[in-house]
């Protein structure tokens, strides 16, 4: 028998790979895995903010799945409707667990970055500490407004795209978009007044 790569290439689209593993073949199913793993486990990362969380998210996602193979639609979106499931997974986890994200990630230094910043020239220095207070204040948002607002600047996701994943209407799109926008600009207002000088 040939290999998964001869029988499914790269390139082949997201409806022929969800319509041959719809029909058995395995193959084509650990194509979809191959190529979504990595988003799916950073759409989690997003609502958990935890490695090991973040993981068992993923794991579960292809096995759920794997088990609803028969009920997806081929004719629609398959990253998107891969998005929705993560998020839902991620977020019924985080109720369960009664977990709330973590605001250290990203404001836990590694020392190596001490040697490079002091070679950096300001500008840049300053940008890092303006990424650095944006990652922190992104961490602070409740959750539904975190999960948005990395879907769209992380991810690149259209308001279409984001709509599709998260299973809302588009006025909620664009209303959690701006709000969680808003709630940004009051956090960071004096620290970009500080960098304007």
């Amino acid at each position: 028998m040939s290999g998964s790569d001869d029988k499914h290439p790269p390139e082949a689209a997201d409806f022929d790979l969800v319509v041959a593993a719809q029909k058995g073949d395995n193959s084509a199913y650990d194509c979809l895995v191959r190529r979504y793993q990595r988003q799916v486990y950073r759409w989690a990362f997003h609502v958990v903010r935890t490695h090991d969380l973040a993981d068992e998210v993923t794991q579960d996602v292809f096995v759920r799945t794997y088990e609803a193979l028969a009920r997806i639609d081929p004719n629609r979106p398959f990253g998107a409707w891969l998005c929705r499931t993560t998020v839902n997974i991620a977020l019924n986890l985080l109720r369960k667990n009664q977990f709330r994200a973590q605001q250290i990630l990203l404001n836990r230094p590694d020392p190596s970055d001490y040697e490079r910043e002091a070679a950096q020239p300001e500008a840049s220095f300053r940008r890092r500490r303006l990424l650095a207070r944006l990652e922190a204040e992104i961490d602070r948002l409740p959750e539904v407004y975190r999960t948005i607002i990395l879907l769209r600047l992380r991810d690149a996701l259209t308001y279409e795209e984001i709509r599709e994943a998260l299973g809302v209407s588009m006025g909620t799109v664009m209303s959690r978009l701006a709000r969680a926008r808003r709630k940004l600009r009051e956090a960071l207002g004096d620290f970009l007044e500080d960098l304007r000088e």
